[in-house]
Formats: C-alpha cells, structure tokens, sequence
C-alpha cells in the first residue's frame, strides 16, 4: 500500500481501500495505511465501538502510531496470515507497525473469559537506522457517546466505558494519550490492548518478548487453518485471502457468520443507505458455508449447524427471521447514531437493522443447500436437526407463492421475485434429497409436486423471450443479477440456451463497461444510464463464475482477472464499487464479495480442467466417502436433473 492510500482527505478521512483488517474471531478491527485503528469493536463484533474515526473523523476516536517526520508508508499481510504489517521509510531509519489481535486464547464466551483479556497488540520494530515515532490514543467509548475518562496512571493508559474496563499497556516505562519515543535498530517496542471488567485493571507484566511470542503464535494459528484450503488454481493468493477474510467473520463462541464488520459506510458517498452488518444473514452465512466446502474447509460448517440448533428453525410463529445477533438472538431495533457525522459525511450512521422484519422467501433455499452440501461433506443430519430443517422446507411449500422483498431487502414493497421462487424451489429439492437418502420423515406427493409446480412457473412466468432473459420478477421485464445464481443451483443445464442469454444480457445491459455488475434495472429503460448507486462486486464475480457455467471460459477469466484489479491493494473488498472511479463503497471487507470470488476461482478452474460438471464440489471432497446410515451415498445435484416435465424439480 503506498503513500497515496494512507493519505487522508481534507476532511480526515482515508479511501475505504486504504484498510487492512485484523482480528480474532470474536471482533475485528481497520487499521489505515497511516497506522492508524480507526475501527474497533470490543468486546465482539456487534458491541458499541472503542475507536470509530472512520464513521467520524473529529469524534469516532482513533490509535495512530507513526513517524513524526515525512515518511513513506507500505501496508501488507504477514504471508498467509491476518496479521499486518506496516512499513515505514525514514531519512533516517526504517520500521514496521505489526498489527493483530491474538487468537491462541480459548474460544468461549468474552464475558467469561479471564479479567484482563488482551485483544490488540501493536508491535514496533526497528530495521535499520532511528525512527522518531508518536503514538496518540484518542478513545472514544460506545460511538462517542460515552462520557469516559481515560487516565495515565500506574504504567498504564485506561479507563472504564459502561460494563467495560480498556486498558493499554506497553514495554514503554509510561503510556500516555499522546506520547513521542525514538527507536533503534535491533530494538522493539510493544503495546497491549485489554478489555476486562468495570473497575477491575489487569496487572499482568507486559514485554517486547512477551507480544512477539503472541504474534508468533497467531501467525502459527492462520498458517495452521489456511494449510487446511485445498485450492490449488492460478489464483491461489487472492483465493487465501478471501478464505482468510471469511475465517475472520466467524463468530467463535457460537458459530456465527456476520456479513461484515462494520456499520453505515455508504454504497454512495453522501447517500442515506447505509446499513449495519454486524450481524448474522442465514442467506450470507449459507453463501460463505458453500466457499468453505469449495475449499476443503469444512470445519466451520459444524460449529455454525450447532449454531443452527441454537436458534431453532422451527419457529412457532409460521416464519423464520433474516437475521439474527451472533448468539441467536431477535436484532435490537435499528437506530440512528446522530453524533457521528457518517463517512465522509453520509448519514445516518445505523446501528440495528431493519431488515430483519421483511418476508424473504430466498433464505429457505440457501440453508436447504447448505444443508445438502453440509451432508456431502460428511456433516451428519441427524433426525434432530431434521426437525429443524423439515419445517423450512414446509415453508417454502407454503410460501413459494407470496410476495417478498427477496435478496437485496428493498424497503419500498413486496413483489413476486423470480430469485425468490428459484430458491424455494432448492429448498423442496435439497430437502427431497436430504430425506430421500437418510430415511426421514417427510410429505413426498405433496414436496415432489410442488418442486415441478415450483420449476413449471418459472419457466412460463419467470423468462421473457422479448428481453432475451429470465427477469427480475413474475412476468416482468427488467433484469436481475440474482438470476446468475440458476447456473449455480442446477436450475437449468448449462447447455441451455436461455442460460446463456440470461448470461449475455446481464452482461451487457446490467455492467459498465463489461465488468462492475449492477443489481438490477430499476426499469427497461434504465439500460446504458449511470446507476444511482454502486455497481455490486458480488454480482460481478457471480456473472463471471456463470460464464465458466454456460462455456465462456476465457470471457469468464479476462472478466474474473480485471475484478481483481478492482480489490484494495491488500486483496480486500467492499460491498461495492463506484461504476465510474472504481473506488471501493459500502461495508468492508464483505463476505458476499469474497465468497463469490473464491466461488469464480474454483469454477473456472473447473471449467478448465473439464471437472464443472455435475457435482459443482472441489476435487478433493470427501463427499464419496459420505454414507447414509443405509449404506447410501448423498447423490450430487445433476446438471441434467430439473427437465421441464420432471417430476422433481432495490
């Protein structure tokens, strides 16, 4: 990362492509090119903030560690690890800022975990010559909105913020808010982050020696866990890092997935969508479960199914909500933060999420088919979690026919969403499947007829010969990316020829320029205009994985490649990017756009080696190896398996 991307506006803030990301699986933190932690949650992810500077640059409170004299600044990860280093070039000497949160400490719950926890630790050490530094720390508790007084006191820089007690420790003789020390070569200096209970500081000795065994010993962790990825394509770097980047979304102590790991950083600078991820989508932590499984990393899909069974599917209010807090829990209402001036002024800043009220029928499938994948993988569907699933399957019987808001949760109305239809539709057909081959209990007249019902409508309703295309809604006539997904549920053959126009005609109506992929058209007439927002970098990597699907393999690996130029210069990506400048917008980093990447890599890998055929899986599954209780074996999804006339399938 060069000087260019540590440099801050005007108005004091840094591109959003001008952070690294560490964490530890229980929360995460920015840290700009400038050395400089400007996001930071504590004690988990959806826990008011520490330091928020990137939502405010005058009020959200930062840590800034830096020369005092003109500098040039390098960010980078420690090879195949998320801890980050940045580099800093002096007249007079070089340095490196490591940061990252340790994850050698047991994974449970924070609250009970030892007084004193040490979450952060920011690591200095001299290359060659003298470096001047300054270290200032500017916390500002619960969004800003906490009157706290931090205090140098005892060694130590701390103070008490609601239940919580932040301490900053350092090899240093003193910690102070602002303070300036020299380095020299050969020598290092370490600073410690805890957060304990109100009224209680950690006393805990604190060393060089001592954060650099803890650094070391986090790299050992994420070598340990990305030495598990079975990818072994040419785009093997960018894969890591996206596998990487998904790991740091899990939620340890309970197997939850968050889309991502900030709040309200806007999809258009200046606009009001700005929402708050920080919590659990079922259809976005069914999406990373399926990057997972394409990579041979399967571990984490038993900790999310228990996960699953915490916050029981069979809802006794006939519906199942879109999201939930990392412990299973119903989101606190959405609410405005109007102390905090918004990214680069984009307001309002949100916390809570609204969405989780709205009917969207596509979730069903997506944890039917993770599901399915889970049970090809050796995952184990016990007649308990049956008992959880099954009613998600009988909803989507009973539901398919409503409408929803669908995948992008639009907040205008209802409408009857080809997406939606499509996925409840996987939903009867994994659940077929699942039952079939394990002997469960279920309603095969009623699932199998409404699996062909399901199917028969979307083709009749759902494709429009004049577009060209399988549109957005019933008997509509606008486009939608989401529709890219029939290639990768097994909808249709690949041969199929309204595959492949669906393919060309998002590509050509839906992109500028023939890469950034917009969501949908907001009308017919909408084809060729500027986009009132971002262009979706999930839609554009899943146009680029349906191009591998329908044959166009070179047109999906020239698109696959220009997308990664688009990524920050550590391999990270937003929600989404602005269609005119490239710059990246929305929530950073998001696991929608990194899972659709490694989904892109593995399938047009695939699709070169003559393997993207039926069973959509990695190479080196372990799904042949995947026996019922009846000696037989889950069935991959055939390419050939959804004819018409078959009796199965904003």
């Amino acid at each position: 990362m060069t000087l260019d991307t540590a440099r801050r506006s005007a108005h004091g803030y840094l591109p959003i492509s001008g952070y690294g990301l560490i964490g530890d699986c229980r929360s995460a933190a920015l840290v700009g090119a400038d050395g400089s932690v400007d996001w930071l949650c504590l004690p988990r992810f959806d826990d008011p903030s520490l330091f928020a500077r990137i939502l405010d640059a005058r009020r959200g409170g930062s840590w800034q560690i830096r020369p005092t004299v003109r500098h040039g600044a390098r960010q980078q990860y420690r090879d195949r690890s998320n801890l980050l280093r940045t580099v800093y070039s002096t007249s007079t000497g070089v340095v490196t800022l490591v940061d990252c949160m340790p994850v050698t400490a047991p994974e449970v719950e924070d609250h009970a975990r030892a007084r004193g926890e040490l979450r952060l630790v920011r690591l200095i050490e001299c290359l060659s010559g003298h470096v001047n530094l300054e270290s200032v720390i500017d916390p500002a508790p619960d969004y800003g909105r906490a009157p706290t007084r931090f205090i140098s006191s005892s060694g130590h820089f701390h103070g008490d913020a609601g239940p919580h007690h932040f301490c900053i420790q350092s090899s240093l003789p003193q910690v102070r808010a602002r303070q300036r020390f020299t380095i020299r070569a050969g020598e290092t200096v370490a600073f410690g982050l805890r957060v304990s209970r109100a009224g209680h500081c950690s006393r805990r000795k604190w060393s060089a020696a001592h954060a650099q065994q803890l650094a070391r010993d986090t790299q050992e962790y994420w070598w340990r866990w990305i030495g598990g990825c079975t990818y072994d394509g040419p785009f093997q770097e960018h894969v890591w890092r996206s596998a990487l980047v998904l790991k740091l979304l899990t939620y340890a102590p309970t197997g939850a997935i968050i889309a991502a790991p900030t709040t309200s950083l806007p999809e258009r600078i200046g606009s009001h969508h700005n929402y708050d991820y920080r919590f659990t989508w079922l259809r976005d932590a069914a999406f990373t479960l399926y990057a997972f499984f394409q990579l041979g990393l399967i571990h984490e899909a038993d900790a999310f199914f228990k996960w699953l069974r915490l916050i029981g599917l069979d809802h006794p209010k006939h519906d199942i909500p879109n999201l939930y807090t990392l412990d299973g829990r119903a989101t606190a209402p959405e609410s405005t933060l109007d102390n905090l001036a918004g990214y680069r002024g984009s307001r309002p800043v949100r916390i809570g999420n609204a969405a989780a009220n709205q009917l969207q029928l596509d979730i069903y499938g997506e944890l039917l088919d993770a599901a399915y994948l889970y049970a090809r993988f050796g995952g184990e569907i016990s007649r308990a979690m049956w008992d959880e699933l099954r009613p998600v399957v009988e909803l989507a019987i009973e539901r398919w026919t409503e409408p929803d808001r669908s995948i992008w949760e639009p907040r205008a109305g209802d409408q009857h969403y080809t997406y939606s239809k499509l996925m409840c539709w996987v939903a009867v057909d994994r659940g077929l499947r699942i039952a079939r081959h394990f002997k469960l209990p279920h309603r095969e007249r009623l699932w199998v007829k409404t699996r062909r019902e399901i199917h028969s409508t979307i083709q009749k309703r759902g494709w429009n010969a004049h577009l060209g295309a399988f549109t957005q809604t019933l008997d509509g006539d606008t486009l939608d990316a989401a529709v890219l997904r029939m290639s990768q549920t097994r909808f249709l053959p690949d041969h199929d020829l309204r595959m492949k126009e669906t393919v060309a005609a998002v590509s050509a109506k839906l992109s500028d320029g023939g890469v950034l992929v917009r969501r949908y058209l907001r009308s017919p007439h909408d084809a060729g205009k500027a986009s009132a927002e971002g262009s979706f970098l999930l839609c554009s990597f899943w146009l680029a994985d349906a191009m591998a699907h329908v044959g166009e393999l070179d047109q999906a690996q020239s698109l696959f490649e220009r997308l990664l130029a688009l990524g920050s210069p550590l391999g990270l990506f937003a929600e989404e990017a602005d269609s005119v400048t490239g710059s990246l917008l929305g929530n950073y980093p998001q696991a929608f756009t990194h899972l659709a990447l490694v989904g892109a890599a593995v399938n047009i890998e695939r699709a070169r080696n003559g393997t993207l055929g039926e069973k959509g899986l990695p190479a080196r599954s372990v799904a042949a190896k995947v026996r019922t209780g009846h000696g037989r074996r889950i069935q991959p999804v055939s390419k050939h398996s959804a004819p018409a006339r078959s009796p199965r399938n904003s």
